[in-house]
């Protein structure tokens, strides 16, 4: 900073600027509802009229709760104890039809029906009481209603479950008479088997007779006998099984098939016994056959009971479901009652509570209102208005008693504090302006002390920057270097050995010149001196190329600006490639890669500064060959790749150099172009790799971007106008 900027610097900081007057408004001008004395009058007003409300609007609230608890003793808690009641009344109805149709005797049977119907009279009885005591005629005679078709239902079930304990007593006495029965023809039939049998053998049917001949008791008609006995047996006992089959069947619809087959059984056994000749018709296997008959298919046998048996079980189930349904409506109407009912006491309950509960707080009020009156205006107009007010002022003087004139005084109102806060108020402003007139011309030369230590250390960082910066590109020309070395090392063995190779045949034609005269030694003259030719040929590209690499480090180790020239960047790159991966060859032996090319030629030369874009693909080389070999070192079976492209797009070109390397871990991979950032050990690496390479690709209106997935690669991609910038900057520098 000069001399002459100080000093407008120095007299510009102590203008004092002009503070206006604020004298506040005239006490005298101030109305009377303004001053302390009408507010606190004001207070005591207030509280008086609060007292004498809240007394009269308790007394009332005590005589409306008085009204609510009185219907709700007489009215509402009795209604409710009968809405219960009726409930269970109503189911004990209903389980009392469950008893009922599980009644095992006529005597349990008749037990629950009194008790049944005493829980009938006793419902009736309550809602009778229910009915006199409030006015609920539209639900009481619905639950009446529901209550008839409830009790008729339960007649239905009573009738038929008599009646089916009836036929359970006879189906008993049948099943008795029917175990009678089967012994009977078993009996029978067993014996008369038995006789046919030993006669069909022995030829005798009675022991003192004689045995007739073969002839006569093997006949088809004594065989007939013998069969029509065995039917007779066999389907009579069949007949006596499907009938104890019926006995034990629950299903209604499964009887006529067994009905049927009975029938067809009985009928069976009575034809075949009717076929049997005079003396095989035993007496009493025919009474026993036409018993079975009776018992079976009679009008009050064992089909025709048990069909009716079963029927009224199925009605007796349906009578149930639709007493369990008419139960369900009623149970619904009582429901509906018993919310009504609760609804009114819970209303009388709460509007009785409510009014004990107001009555409760008006009374307290007289002596809260009055307490909390006085805190709140208390707290307003004494504290907030006075108190709080005189404290922070006197406050603020305490503190610029002690030096400190920062402190601001702000307290509000319209009274005469704030009379006395203003007056404050001018004179800390003045005393401050006062305090900082003598501090700013020390505060100017403080500065001035600290900007020209500033200037000194910005000269020492950028001499440390440019310090830094050469040695990373001595380190780059380190790394070409090794990298040339190796390059030229390849094109002086082929100019050796052509040359050599050169001299031989330099021999052979002197030997040749000897036998000129002969035809093939011209011919082998001809072969050795084209030989000759591409010899000498290849040792003049090698030779070319050898100059080409050293005309690259040249441009490449020098310093300052380079000149513009029209490059061809394909070459340029896949060079620079190859160098990086000589130097690390040159530092590893064991190192080795691929490397595949997939340049465009449409891009054709572009004009760049050659060793600064020489540079940006060296270090972008070597970045990647170091990963590279970072990975085959930790990866026995790694095999190293580096694919390098390029691409014309609209108007730019574009250059990609991809590798098959570790990857950048995603949490670095925004930092890698940062200067001095870097994630080599030791003094591998100086961090300004990247970023001097993306200074150079801004300088010549391009851009680097970085995709990487790590452990798998790492590609950075270069893109460059085809247009050079160089004219652009060439036309703003001769405007400015």
């Amino acid at each position: 900073m000069s001399e002459s900027e100080k000093e407008n610097a120095g007299s510009a900081s102590l203008e004092v600027p002009e503070i206006p007057a604020n004298d506040g408004p005239d006490a005298q001008q101030r109305s009377f509802l303004g001053t302390i004395a009408a507010r606190l009058s004001l207070i005591l007003l207030g509280s008086v009229m609060l007292i004498a409300t809240a007394s009269l609007v308790a007394y009332f609230a005590l005589q409306v709760t008085l009204n609510y608890q009185s219907r709700m003793a007489d009215v509402d808690m009795p209604n409710i104890v009968d809405s219960v009641q009726i409930a269970r009344q109503s189911t004990n109805l209903v389980n009392g039809a469950f008893r009922i149709i599980s009644a095992q005797t006529r005597q349990e049977h008749q037990a629950e029906v009194e008790a049944v119907e005493q829980e009938r009279s006793a419902l009736e009885g309550i809602i009778e009481e229910l009915d006199s005591r409030s006015e609920l005629d539209e639900y009481t005679q619905q639950i009446r209603m529901l209550l008839a078709d409830l009790s008729a239902h339960l007649a239905s079930i009573q009738d038929s479950a008599f009646r089916r304990l009836q036929i359970g007593e006879t189906l008993s006495l049948l099943t008795a008479e029917l175990a009678e029965i089967n012994r009977g023809i078993e009996s029978d039939l067993a014996q008369a088997i038995d006789d046919q049998g030993f006669y069909l053998v022995e030829g005798l049917r009675n022991l003192d007779e004689s045995p007739v001949p073969l002839e006569v008791r093997a006949s088809e008609g004594e065989f007939t006998v013998f069969r029509n006995l065995t039917v007779v047996n066999q389907q009579a006992n069949l007949a006596v099984l499907l009938l104890d089959e019926m006995l034990v069947l629950n299903d209604r619809q499964f009887l006529p098939p067994i009905e049927e087959r009975f029938f067809s059984a009985l009928g069976n056994a009575q034809r075949a016994y009717s076929n049997l000749p005079a003396f095989a018709q035993l007496v009493s296997l025919g009474a026993s056959l036409q018993q079975l008959e009776r018992v079976g298919a009679g009008d009050q046998g064992i089909v025709e009971l048990r069909r009716e048996a079963l029927l009224r079980q199925e009605q007796e189930q349906d009578s149930l479901i639709m007493a369990r349904d008419a139960s369900a409506l009623l149970d619904a109407e009582i429901g509906n009652l018993g919310a009504l009912i609760s609804g009114n006491a819970l209303a009388s309950s709460d509007a009785a509570r409510e009014s004990a509960a107001n009555g409760i707080v008006l009374l307290f009020t007289i002596n809260l209102i009055s307490a909390a009156g006085a805190l709140v205006f208390g707290y307003f107009f004494v504290w907030k208005s006075l108190a709080r007010r005189l404290t922070a002022l006197s406050g603020a003087m305490r503190e610029m008693s002690r030096g400190d004139l920062e402190v601001a005084v702000d307290i509000g109102g319209n009274d005469e504090v704030t009379d006395m806060a203003e007056a404050l108020e001018k004179f800390r402003e003045y005393a401050l302006e006062v305090q900082r007139l003598n501090l700013v011309e020390k505060l100017a030369q403080e500065l001035d002390a600290k900007n020209e230590s500033l200037e000194a250390t910005l000269k020492e960082l950028e001499k440390a920057q440019q310090q830094i910066i050469a040695e990373e590109k001595l380190a780059s020309l380190g790394q070409l270097a090794a990298g040339i070395a190796h390059e030229i090392k390849n094109p002086l063995n082929f100019i050796g050995n052509f040359s050599e190779i050169a001299m031989e045949f330099g021999k052979e034609i002197e030997e040749l010149l000897e036998e000129i005269e002969e035809s093939d030694a011209r011919e082998d003259i001809r072969e050795i001196t084209e030989d000759l030719g591409k010899s000498l040929n290849k040792i003049r590209d090698h030779s070319k190329r050898a100059d080409n690499i050293v005309r690259s480090m040249l441009e490449h180790s020098r310093g300052g600006e380079g000149e513009w020239r029209e490059t061809d960047l394909n070459a340029t790159l896949k060079q620079y490639v190859e160098l990086a991966y000589h130097s690390m060859r040159a530092l590893n032996t064991g190192f080795n890669m691929d490397l595949i090319t997939e340049l465009d030629p449409d891009i054709g030369p572009l004009e760049v500064v050659p060793q600064d874009i020489s540079r940006v693909f060296l270090n972008l080389a070597t970045n990647a060959c170091q990963a590279l070999d970072d990975k085959r070192i930790k990866d026995e079976g790694f095999e190293p790749v580096i694919t390098i492209s390029s691409k014309r797009l609209e108007k730019d070109a574009e250059f990609v150099l991809r590798d098959n390397g570790p990857g950048i871990p995603k949490k670095i991979r925004d930092r890698i172009f940062e200067p001095f950032f870097t994630t080599k050990e030791g003094t591998k690496g100086t961090g300004l790799g990247l970023s001097l390479t993306t200074d150079i690709l801004v300088r010549h209106g391009g851009s680097i971007s970085v995709d990487s997935e790590e452990g798998k690669f790492t590609e950075m991609k270069i893109r460059l106008p085809l247009e050079s910038v160089r004219k652009e900057e060439e036309a703003a520098q001769e405007e400015t």
